[in-house]
C-alpha cells in the first residue's frame, strides 16, 4: 500500500500527466483568466475555480464523487443542455481520466484563488478607495469661480470647449432656492425683500439660503427625500398588509434631525444602533431609540408560515437598506452566491445577517400566522413601568374573572333545578340560591372596579433593540448543533432535510445558507461589517448584536464610502442629477463621477466640518455653479444633454409633494404645523387586536382614511399599496424600494388630474380670491407672481387681458387662470 507521501505524488504525477493538457488545449481558451470573455463564470486555471463552479454555483467537483461532480456530467455529454466542450466531446480515454482523477480525490498542486476579470477590475474601483483631496484646478477664466466646487466644474467644462451660462436673475434664484430647500414656492413678501437688498446678488442670496434653511419646512422637504431612502411605509404591504401605526414617530424623528442639522454620522448611528448609544437624559436616549425604526419599517412577509424564512427575509431587507442608504452597496445580492460583481463574498452577507437576526423587531404590527413583531416599544421614563402595572393589573382581573365564572356555576348548579322543575328562580329563589346570586352580583361589581382599574397603555414606538440573552443563546446554540447532526445524518440518507422548528428564537452567528435556501444551513458565519475595505469593524461581543459595531464601521472616517455617497445625495437633490449618476449604487455597475475630484473633495470636507448637511447644503447653493441661469444653449446641449457637466442650471421637475403643498400655498390653505400624530394610528385604534389590523380586509381602513387634508404632505398617510392619487400619479416614491433618485416623468394623466382633480379646482377658487384682492390692474401680475414669483410677461398679460375681457373680472374666471397656472409645466418644474 503506498503512503500518503507517495499517493500525494502520483496524484499530482496523474494531474500533470493527464488532466492539465487537456485543461489547457480544449478548456482554458474559454475557461481561465486570459480568456476574452470567461464563459459560465467557470475558471479552470485554479484548484479553487475548478472545484466551485461557474454561474450555477454547483460543485463542478467534488473529491472522491465523481458523479455528483458536474464536470464529469458535462463532458460525457448526457444532458442535452450542458455539454462540454462544446465544439466536440472528449475522447472516452480522456473522460476517463477525469474520473479517475476525481475518484482519487482530484489531486491538484495548482494554488491560488480564482478570479473572474470583472472580479480582478472591481478590487481597483474607485468607490473602495478612501478620498483624497486634490489641488485646486487651474482654469482659464479665474474670475468664473467663486468657490473650489466651481473650480472643479469649470477646469472641465474648459477642458470639453464649453464654458458656463450666465448668472440667473434673481427672482429665478428665490424660487430655485424656496422650491429646492423647503418644497414651496417662495412669499410675495419674501421676493420684494430679496429683489430689493443692495447687497451683491451672491451675499443677498446667502442670506435667503440662511432662512431657508432655518425654516422648518426645510425638514418636511429633506425629510421626505431621506424617507425615500429609508423605503417609509405605515403598513406591512405584501399578501397581508397589516398597518405600522407607530411609523410616524420616525417620520417626525427624520424631519427633526434635519431641522436640527444632526451630525450625518450621528444620524446614521442612531438609526443601526440608537438604543446601544450614550446618552446624558432618558429624553436623549428616546430619541436615539426613535431612529432604529429605520431597520424595521421596512415591508414585511407577515404571512410566512415557516419563523426562519420570515427571520431571515427580514433580515435580508434590512441589509439591503443598510448597504444601500449609507454605502451605495447591492449587498443583498450576495445572499445565494458571491455578488457578481462586487467583492462582497455570500459569508459577508451571512456575517450581517447574523447581525440583525440577533435583534429584536419592535414594530408593533402582527398576524395570526406571525406575531414575533407585535411588541412596540413603550415611550416616557414610565412606559416600561407601565406596561408591568398593566401586567399585573390584568393578572388580577384575570384572577377575578375566574373567581367570578366559579360563582356563575355554583349559582347555575342550584338555579337549573329550579328551572327543570318550572319554578320561577327569580321569584321563589331558595335561600342558597338567594345566597348565591348575591355573590355573584357582588363579584361582578369587583369584576367590573378590577378591569376598570387596568392603567391606559403608554405611547409606542417601532424601534429594534438588542436580541437574547447569554442564557438564551447557549440554548440556542445547543439546539443549533443537533440540528446541524440531524440535517447531516438526513443528507447522507439522500432526503431533503425538513424545514427548522419554526419555534427557533433569533440566532446570533447564523449559519452560511447554502444557495440561500433556509432548509440548508452550513457553518456559522462570525457576526461582522462588510469585508471589501482595507479595515474590519470592532470585535462583537458575545452577547452583542453587533449593530453597534456596525454603525462604528460605517460612520468611521476610513470608509471611503459614506460620506461621498451622502454628499452625492445632497448634490442630486440640489442638481436633479448626482455627481454620480446611480445615488444607490456605488458598485461596479454603477456610474463613473462626472467630477471624482470634486466628489471626493467634498466628502473630505463635509467630513471635516462636522457631517453638517446645512453647511453642505450651503456652500453647494452658494457656488456660482448652482446659480447658474437654466437657459439653453444647443451647442452645448449636443454635446452634453443632461448637463451632466453643470455647463447650466439644468430644470427639474417638481415631486408629487412638492406639487400638491404648492397649490395649498398659492390657495393660502396650506396648514405648516408639525402634525404629531397620524390617520393610521388613529385607524388603528378600531381594532384593539393588532392581529385585525389588515388593510382592506372588510373595508378596513379603507372606509377612513382621507387625504383631504390641508397639511403637508409628507404627514399624509403612507401605506403600502394604499398611496394618495396625486402623489403616485406624480411618481412616488415605492415604498418597497430604496429609491435614493425618483424616476420622475411627464405623461398625460398628470395633466388630466391637475384639469380635473376637485382639489386642484377648490383651490384655484381660493386663490383666486387673493388674487382679486389686489388691484384689477395688477391681478395678472399677482396671479403670476403667486403661482411663478415673476411678473407676466408682455404676451402673457395681453392673452389673459383679453379673457378676462370676454369672460369677465369674476371670481370664476380668475378661478379658472389660475387653475391654468397650476396645470402649466413652469408651476411644477424647478428652474
Amino acid at each position: 500500500m503506498l503512503s500518503a507521501g507517495a499517493w500525494a505524488n502520483e496524484g499530482v504525477e496523474f494531474f500533470e500527466s493527464r488532466i492539465r493538457p487537456v485543461l489547457a488545449a480544449k478548456c482554458y481558451n474559454c475557461h481561465s483568466t486570459k480568456a476574452t470573455k470567461v464563459k459560465g463564470d467557470y475558471l479552470l486555471d485554479t484548484r479553487d475555480g475548478i472545484r466551485k463552479g461557474g454561474v450555477s454555483k454547483r460543485d463542478a467537483v467534488i473529491p472522491g464523487d465523481v458523479e455528483g461532480s458536474q464536470l464529469i456530467e458535462a463532458i460525457r455529454y448526457r444532458n442535452e443542455e450542458l455539454q462540454m466542450p462544446p465544439k466536440g466531446k472528449l475522447s472516452a480515454a480522456e473522460i476517463s481520466a477525469f474520473e479517475q482523477w476525481i475518484a482519487m480525490g482530484a489531486p491538484d498542486p495548482r494554488d491560488g484563488v480564482s478570479r473572474l476579470p470583472r472580479e480582478i477590475a472591481a478590487e481597483n474601483h474607485w468607490a473602495w478607495k478612501r478620498p483624497k483631496p486634490s489641488e485646486l484646478p487651474r482654469v482659464k477664466n479665474a474670475k468664473w469661480p467663486k468657490d473650489a466646487i466651481d473650480n472643479h466644474v469649470l477646469a472641465r467644462l474648459e477642458s470639453e470647449g464649453m464654458y458656463p451660462n450666465r448668472d440667473a436673475d434673481r427672482r429665478t434664484l428665490i424660487r430655485r432656492a424656496t422650491l429646492e430647500l423647503t418644497g414651496l414656492p417662495p412669499s410675495v413678501k419674501a421676493v420684494a425683500e430679496f429683489l430689493g437688498d443692495p447687497d451683491p446678488t451672491r451675499k443677498a442670496f446667502g442670506r435667503v439660503v440662511d432662512r431657508l434653511l432655518a425654516d422648518q419646512g426645510f425638514g418636511v422637504r429633506w425629510g421626505r427625500h431621506w424617507l425615500d431612502v429609508a423605503r417609509y411605509g405605515e403598513s406591512s404591504g405584501y399578501s397581508r398588509n397589516m398597518l405600522y401605526p407607530y411609523a410616524w414617530r420616525y417620520r417626525n424623528w427624520v424631519i427633526d434631525s434635519f431641522n436640527d442639522d444632526k451630525p450625518y454620522d450621528q444620524f446614521v448611528r442612531e438609526q443601526i444602533a440608537g438604543d446601544l448609544l450614550p446618552s446624558n437624559s432618558y429624553e436623549e436616549k428616546e430619541k436615539q431609540i426613535l431612529g432604529t425604526a429605520f431597520l424595521t419599517v421596512g415591508a414585511k412577509t407577515f404571512n410566512e408560515g415557516q419563523r426562519l424564512l420570515f427571520d431571515l427575509n427580514c433580515a435580508d431587507d434590512q441589509i439591503d437598506v443598510t448597504c444601500r442608504a449609507f454605502l451605495a452597496l447591492t449587498a443583498n445580492c450576495a445572499r445565494c452566491h458571491d455578488h457578481k460583481y462586487d467583492p462582497i463574498p455570500t459569508r459577508d452577507y451571512y456575517a450581517m445577517t447574523g447581525i440583525f437576526m440577533s435583534s429584536r423587531n419592535l414594530a408593533g404590527s402582527e398576524t395570526n400566522v406571525r406575531d414575533e413583531h407585535a411588541e412596540a416599544y413603550p415611550l416616557g421614563p414610565e412606559g416600561f413601568g407601565i406596561l408591568e402595572k398593566i401586567k399585573e393589573a390584568k393578572a388580577k382581573a384575570d384572577k377575578e374573572q375566574a373567581f367570578y365564572m366559579d360563582l356563575v356555576k355554583k349559582r347555575n348548579e342550584l338555579r337549573d333545578p329550579l328551572v327543570k322543575k318550572g319554578i320561577d328562580w327569580k321569584k321563589n329563589p331558595t335561600p342558597e340560591l338567594k345566597e348565591a346570586e348575591a355573590k355573584v352580583q357582588a363579584q361582578q361589581a369587583v369584576v367590573k372596579e378590577t378591569k376598570g382599574a387596568i392603567p391606559g397603555p403608554p405611547n409606542y414606538a417601532m424601534a429594534v433593540v438588542e436580541g437574547l440573552d447569554a442564557k438564551e443563546f447557549e440554548a440556542f446554540e445547543a439546539f443549533l448543533k443537533t440540528e446541524k447532526e440531524e440535517i447531516a445524518e438526513m443528507k447522507k440518507a439522500k432526503k431533503r432535510p425538513k424545514n427548522p422548528t419554526p419555534e427557533r428564537p433569533p440566532i446570533k452567528d447564523s449559519p452560511l445558507f447554502d444557495k440561500g435556501l433556509h432548509d440548508s444551513p452550513k457553518d456559522l458565519v462570525p457576526r461582522g461589517a462588510l469585508s471589501l475595505f482595507g479595515y474590519r469593524s470592532q470585535t462583537i461581543g458575545t452577547n452583542e448584536s453587533g449593530r453597534l459595531q456596525l454603525a462604528e464601521w460605517i460612520t468611521d472616517e476610513r470608509n471611503p464610502m459614506t460620506a461621498r455617497v451622502y454628499v452625492n445625495r445632497v448634490w442630486h437633490h440640489l442638481f436633479g442629477r448626482g455627481l454620480v449618476e446611480t445615488v444607490d449604487n456605488f458598485g461596479v455597475l454603477g456610474s463613473q463621477p462626472s467630477h471624482p475630484e470634486l466628489l471626493d473633495q467634498l466628502a473630505l470636507d463635509f467630513m471635516k466640518q462636522g457631517w453638517s448637511t446645512k453647511k453642505l447644503v450651503r456652500r453647494i447653493m452658494l457656488s456660482r455653479t448652482y446659480m447658474q441661469s437654466s437657459a439653453h444653449c444647443e451647442e452645448f446641449a449636443a454635446k452634453d444633454p443632461d448637463a451632466a457637466l453643470r455647463w447650466r442650471f439644468a430644470p427639474q421637475l417638481l415631486e408629487g409633494e412638492a406639487i400638491r403643498d404648492s397649490v395649498l400655498f398659492v390657495s393660502g390653505r396650506l396648514d405648516p404645523v408639525h402634525m404629531t400624530t397620524s390617520q393610521v394610528e388613529e385607524i388603528s385604534k378600531q381594532q384593539a387586536l393588532g392581529r385585525q389590523r389588515e388593510i382592506g380586509r372588510r373595508d378596513y381602513y379603507m372606509k377612513d382614511v382621507t387625504w383631504d387634508v390641508k397639511h403637508r404632505s409628507v404627514y399624509l398617510p403612507m401605506t403600502r399599496g394604499v398611496i394618495p392619487d396625486m402623489l403616485a400619479i406624480f411618481d412616488a416614491a415605492d415604498p418597497n424600494l430604496v429609491v435614493g433618485a425618483r424616476k420622475l416623468t411627464i405623461v398625460p394623466t398628470q395633466a388630466l388630474y391637475l384639469a380635473n382633480s376637485a382639489m386642484v379646482i377648490g383651490e384655484s377658487k381660493h386663490a383666486a380670491k387673493r388674487v382679486m384682492a389686489a388691484p384689477a390692474e395688477d391681478r395678472i401680475d399677482a396671479a403670476y407672481e403667486l403661482a411663478y414669483a415673476r411678473l407676466a410677461n408682455e404676451t402673457e398679460r395681453a392673452t389673459l387681458q383679453k379673457f378676462v375681457n370676454s369672460a369677465g373680472a369674476n371670481e370664476k374666471t380668475w378661478s379658472r387662470i389660475c387653475q391654468t397656472l397650476i396645470c402649466s409645466g413652469e408651476f411644477r418644474t424647478i428652474y
